[in-house]
């Protein structure tokens, strides 16, 4: 049943008789988001288009029988949605003002229409939402997996160490060690510089939650699947994710240098990358840690477990740190990507979440380089 035949009889026929004709070709303009026109067209033939907000391709189609422009008939307001012809179409264009006074005399009948109509605008808001809200998912994850195939994922630097391609992989892994700190820890900034660039109260809290986690408190089905990869709980309850790559620093043989000791490109890369965070727009602070940083992470760190494994001879506790993060992050990324998805709404935010993603990438791609730089200069092991 269509919208017009589930009206009574006499409702048709007003209709019927209050209407004037159009026919439109395909791909025709019938509605432009942003106009201030209260025609409300009734479909007898062919099929229509609603393009969501976005306009970002998707639509929810409208056939012969139904209607469309109902929210600024009902309203007054400009229009909420652009309606394009999918093919040749024929409407019927009631006005406003002529339709509501042929219906002045049968209130019955015009609250007939007015119900019918609300009706119709509460469920297509919800289903516009509901293609928007998928629309935005996947502009997240396109970015997302853009990101998973970047340099910085991909680097020749992350495959030496993977395959043991270098001249000494345990003074290489050493040199990483020392050099990495000075930026993973202080994830916990760059996680609150983040928090406080972000408006809503729930997604702070989405947040605050991994900031938790960072301290070394889990819940018990992240310590379940941590269990199944041999990751035993008393390795990282109430630790720290920074003390835990010190463990793996120390079992290397790296001793602890102050902060201002960092070395120069070490200095640049954190505080280049906090700059992003507290200087960017939010859309940009998220695409720089989320897209940029979390998504990346279990790609990343894969290389690492890899590497240990090869080099075989640090214990299990002292290189916790990487299949931890290779196994729990799933939820980090999750919690940033549906942040994103709020800030995908707009062009300016997608333009912005791509901007901070592309910076941190860039950033680490250079890291790499200049760490693989050092290792391809160690003197080879005899």
């Amino acid at each position: 049943m269509t919208f017009f035949t589930a009206l009574s009889s006499h409702l048709q026929r007003t209709l019927q008789q209050s209407g004037r004709e159009r026919r439109l070709q395909s791909g025709e303009l019938l509605i432009r988001q942003g106009d201030c026109d209260c025609t409300l067209y009734l479909l007898q033939s062919g099929t229509l288009q609603v393009l969501t907000a976005s306009g970002q391709g998707a639509s929810i189609p409208v056939c012969s029988g139904e209607v469309v422009g109902e929210m600024a008939f009902l309203d007054n307001r400009p229009r909420t949605a652009t309606v394009v012809a999918a093919g040749p179409c024929t409407v019927l264009a009631l006005d406003r003002q002529t339709t509501f006074q042929r219906l002045s005399d049968h209130p019955l009948v015009l609250h007939e229409l007015i119900t019918g109509l609300a009706a119709l605008q509460r469920s297509r808001l919800q289903e516009l939402a509901a293609l928007d809200s998928r629309e935005h998912h996947d502009i997240v994850e396109a970015l997302a997996e853009e990101a998973r195939h970047h340099r910085a994922v991909l680097h020749p630097y992350l495959l030496a160490l993977s395959t043991g391609q270098l001249p000494d992989l345990r003074s290489a892994l050493a040199d990483f060690a020392q050099h990495y700190y000075g930026y993973s820890a202080h994830f916990p900034r760059y996680l609150t510089a983040l928090i406080s660039r972000l408006e809503r109260p729930d997604h702070r809290a989405a947040l605050l939650e991994n900031l938790i986690e960072e301290s070394g408190q889990y819940e018990a089905k992240e310590l379940e699947e941590l269990a199944l990869r041999g990751v035993r709980p008393e390795w990282i309850i109430g630790i720290p994710h920074p003390e835990l790559f010190q463990r793996f620093r120390q079992a290397l043989g790296v001793s602890n240098i102050d902060a201002a000791d960092d070395h120069m490109e070490v200095v640049c890369w954190r505080e280049l990358f906090l700059s992003v965070l507290t200087h960017g727009s939010p859309a940009e602070a998220l695409g720089a840690l989320g897209l940029g940083t979390e998504t990346i992470v279990q790609s990343l760190y894969s290389s690492f477990v890899v590497a240990i494994q090869r080099l075989g001879t640090l214990a299990p506790q002292d290189a916790v740190f990487f299949p931890l993060h290779t196994a729990v992050d799933d939820h980090h990324q999750a919690t940033l990507k549906a942040i994103a998805t709020h800030f995908a709404a707009t062009a300016q935010g997608r333009a912005d979440l791509a901007k901070g993603m592309h910076k941190a990438l860039a950033m680490r791609d250079s890291f790499w380089g200049w760490l693989h730089e050092r290792a391809r200069a160690m003197p080879a092991v005899p």
